[in-house]
């Protein structure tokens, strides 16, 4: 069964997209290197913005440059967004309905490794809270490429919580995701087991 880190899915898509669109630009906070997000930065240095440790003022920037026909993917780790720039994607782009794609990186617990300060187990609970904000999370690597590219495509807030853990494929390549629906992955009669 193949593997892959889904920030590394996250990166090459993201690439993929914005080939493909030339509207779409990519904001990070000084972790490019690990959200993967500095792959779309090489490929198109004019597109992309590293605004250092300064989310509240990302979220901000990428308001802006929506309100203006662009397409702002914001990324950077999970816990730093819905922390530090919870007002902000709230007034500025929920309630707004801008075209905003927050990519947060690193959810849940996959980044044990930096200790407890760096998980995320709120941020679902507060992205689920925001008025207008579609809430995404992939589970395998091929859920990842097809809902950032679903990201990209709709047209209001997206809030894309993805890991930093190598995951193996778990759907088919040709397995079609609804938004909003999730995907049974056997059937049975005993108890309900569900998971993100």
């Amino acid at each position: 069964m193949e593997s892959k880190a889904l920030r590394d899915v996250f990166g090459e898509k993201l690439i993929e997209i914005g080939r493909g669109n030339d509207k779409v630009v990519v904001l990070d906070a000084d972790v490019s290197g690990s959200t993967k997000s500095a792959l779309f930065g090489e490929v198109f240095p004019d597109r992309f913005f590293n605004v250092g440790i300064a989310e509240a003022n990302m979220v901000s920037m990428a308001a802006g440059l929506a309100a203006v026909g662009l397409i702002p993917f914001v990324s950077t780790f999970s816990f730093l967004l819905t922390l530090r720039a919870a007002d902000q994607m709230r007034t500025q782009i929920a309630y707004t309905k801008l075209p905003v794609k927050f990519a947060a990186g690193y959810g849940g617990l996959s980044d044990s490794f930096d200790g407890a300060t760096h998980h995320a187990i709120c941020d679902l609970a507060l992205a689920r809270s925001l008025p207008n904000m579609t809430v995404m999370v992939p589970g395998d690597p091929i859920q990842t490429k097809a809902l950032t590219q679903k990201a990209a495509d709709l047209p209001g807030p997206v809030y894309l919580r993805l890991s930093r853990a190598e995951a193996p494929n778990i759907f088919s390549r040709d397995c079609q995701f609804e938004v909003g629906k999730g995907v049974v992955l056997a059937e049975g009669d005993q108890g309900t087991i569900m998971a993100t």
